[in-house]
């Protein structure tokens, strides 16, 4: 599991988050942090809603209260240096408060059988540098990304299964200057699995907005609906309001026969695929096979220099062609009106989407102004 250290005085000072809706909410979450085995309070531990704006720390006896601006599904997250990550999926369709007791566990990790690169030596510079391409990723908004505190972050090699690890003592602290956002992520995992050919990762980002003058803003604004169209939660949107095609779409199948490709040339209507969720607010995107995905109201910049051809189908133009496919054992994915996915690692994605990681995601609250005003 994740080790982890004492914070700085200044990172919990940072950690105090702006939340949106100063006025009273009809959805409130209130409640305490403790120890777990000893009861002791925990003052300015870190409280928010991942992939929102949405956060708070408690007081000094351990006290908080979140409102949440708007309905949906969120995942509240609390964390405290040298504790476990406390995670709890919450849902306001109606206006409620919710308490919530937290007792945090002491975090402990065993590492057993792995080279640690933890020394900041050379080795572990070009671990970072292959870190943030994996994590951040390589579009021109991640370039624009930078991590405050990149010697939190120590890595690990286990060479009898080929799997490289990287991990983080304390929330990492991103500075996107493309989309104007202070980024705080609390990295559960990082994995690269060199058998299989592929990596993932998985945490809870928190977002603040980066202070600027009239100039700035104008280009997050303008970035921020780059990034959002076209992206994954753009894409699970859409399908969930049937608006596919209309939102510049196409979807195509493809299956693998005897290690080949090949792929359906015909446009899929992947809305038969789509059934009632586990809740009034979600849907269920039932498949098997490859799903390729073009969106057709965005080229590629030219000095983006992405490849989107790395499965071997052919590509023509410089559309932005992504795929996706579930991973063994699972059947569906399961989705909200706003992008929200409920199990985000059960499926893989690549190509385009496979470039567009840290650096080009937006939060869940996001509010696209083209999409609000159709």
């Amino acid at each position: 599991m994740i080790r982890v250290q004492t914070l700085t005085l200044a990172f919990l000072i940072f950690l105090t988050f702006s939340v949106l809706g100063q006025s009273a909410s009809q959805f409130v979450i209130k409640g305490n942090v403790s120890d777990g085995q000893t009861g002791e309070t925990l003052p300015f531990a870190a409280v928010f809603l991942a992939n929102t704006t949405v956060g708070t720390v408690t007081n000094d006896k351990g006290d908080f209260v979140l409102r949440v601006p708007k309905p949906g599904s969120y995942d509240l997250i609390i964390k405290f240096a040298g504790y476990k990550t406390f995670i709890k999926s919450t849902q306001f369709f109606e206006a409620q408060t919710l308490e919530v007791n937290a007792k945090l566990e002491v975090e402990t990790r065993q590492m057993r059988g792995v080279t640690v690169t933890a020394k900041k030596d050379e080795k572990w510079k070009r671990n970072l540098e292959d870190f943030k391409r994996g994590f951040l990723g390589t579009s021109p908004f991640a370039r624009e990304c930078k991590i405050l505190n990149e010697e939190v972050i120590d890595f690990y090699f286990d060479e009898e299964k080929n799997i490289f690890e990287a991990f983080a003592s304390e929330p990492l602290i991103i500075e996107n200057r493309a989309l104007g956002y202070r980024i705080k992520y609390v990295l559960e995992g990082y994995m690269v699995y060199f058998n299989e050919k592929y990596s993932s990762y998985w945490g809870y980002p928190s977002y603040e907005e980066l202070r600027g003058d009239k100039k700035p803003r104008a280009k997050w604004l303008r970035n921020r609906e780059v990034a959002y169209m076209g992206s994954v939660d753009h894409f699970f949107s859409s399908l969930f309001n049937n608006k596919l095609k209309e939102d510049g779409y196409m979807v195509q199948m493809a299956k693998d026969v005897e290690g080949k490709r090949y792929l359906d040339r015909n446009e899929l209507d992947l809305y038969q695929f789509v059934k009632p969720g586990s809740t009034a607010n979600s849907k269920r995107l039932e498949f098997e096979n490859i799903l390729y995905v073009t969106y057709t109201k965005e080229l590629i910049p030219n000095h983006m220099g992405i490849s989107v051809n790395v499965s071997g189908v052919p590509v023509s133009g410089n559309k932005q062609r992504s795929h996706f496919f579930l991973l063994e054992g699972k059947t569906y994915i399961e989705f909200e009106q706003n992008g929200y996915v409920y199990n985000p690692l059960d499926y893989l994605v690549s190509d385009y989407w496979g470039v567009e990681k840290m650096g080009d995601l937006m939060p869940i609250d996001y509010k696209n102004t083209r999409s609000a005003n159709k």
